[in-house]
């Protein structure tokens, strides 16, 4: 296993860099932070990135006709607002299959 691979709740994950404006690391500092003052878990930008994936995903959004992260942003949008009972159900299905895989951590 290369160094910037990791085994993580039975799966095999990589490490992937990405750059992200001020704004949009302050939004993922806030959810950590609210869910550790709110709850007592650690929940790092990792696991918001992750679960963001996991439903983009399973809602079936695929990269087909995006030019432009405007394009990409229309088509969430389109996913998010004409789906929103599906997104309900998906969000559901996510947050029990993080229950049952995660072992949060508890900040003692």
């Amino acid at each position: 296993m290369k160094s910037h691979e990791m085994k993580e709740q039975g799966k095999q994950v990589h490490r992937v860099v990405t750059f992200l404006d001020r704004q949009q690391v302050d939004f993922l500092d806030k959810l950590g932070k609210d869910a550790l003052f709110s709850t007592g878990v650690k929940f790092p930008r990792t696991r918001v990135i992750s679960a963001l994936i996991d439903l983009l995903r399973k809602a079936g959004l695929s990269g087909e006709g995006l030019r432009s992260e405007q394009d990409l942003e229309e088509h969430l949008v389109k996913k998010l607002a004409g789906g929103l009972p599906e997104a309900k159900r998906l969000a559901g299905e996510l947050m029990e299959e993080n229950r049952a895989s995660n072992s949060p951590r508890v900040r003692g």
